[in-house]
């Protein structure tokens, strides 16, 4: 008995919204054929191949996660950013979170590879999402550090220390203090304030 294979056949009229297989046919064009589910070539190109079907599964785990955070950053609403520094510093903040939070993941897992049921064997979807968390992190950390976020923070922050000390000075002075009394201001306001600092 003989078993004959459909052939690839080059794709002529491409619809946009439907995907295709990225190998190429024996006419030189696009093959037609659609991906297996989570890859990028059909079966006939290799895509009933166990690593390339594990390949695609892992894609298809971690676009479903992708497409739960979109759907939750999606229903919360956007308002408009006023401080780009500060938003930046917040998504570094929650780019650590997520790392913090794959990190615990991995560490529960008994073996950072998984077996498929063909017996090909390959890397936990969890440690790939901890890479990638780490490699965000990482981006919005250098950004941070390239735009002098600190530095601008710390000049913020001894520009409010100013304002304070200068409030003070005037309500001081209003409270008519005695010669005695204006002499410890210098040295109880700055100790005053490194106790807050400590709390």
């Amino acid at each position: 008995m003989k078993i004959t294979q459909t052939p690839c056949t080059p794709h002529s009229t491409k619809d946009p919204m439907q995907a295709q297989c990225k190998a190429t046919a024996r006419s030189g064009e696009q093959c037609s054929n659609p991906p297996i589910s989570g890859g990028t070539v059909c079966r006939m190109h290799g895509g009933s191949a166990p690593a390339v079907k594990a390949a695609a599964a892992r894609r298809k785990a971690a676009e479903a996660v992708e497409a739960e955070a979109q759907a939750i950053l999606a229903h919360e609403g956007f308002a408009g950013v006023e401080s780009p520094l500060e938003e930046l510093s917040r998504l570094a903040n929650e780019a650590l979170a997520v790392k913090n939070a794959s990190a615990a993941r991995v560490n529960a897992l008994t073996s950072i590879s998984t077996t498929s049921k063909l017996g090909v064997e390959s890397l936990a979807v969890e440690v790939a999402l901890y890479e990638r968390a780490m490699d965000r992190a990482a981006k919005f950390l250098d950004m941070l550090t390239k735009s002098g976020f600190e530095e601008r923070r710390l000049r913020v922050a001894e520009g409010t220390a100013g304002l304070v000390v200068q409030v003070l000075k005037a309500i001081f002075e209003r409270l008519n203090l005695s010669p005695e009394q204006q002499a410890l201001i210098p040295i109880v306001v700055p100790q005053e304030l490194r106790a807050l600092e400590v709390k």
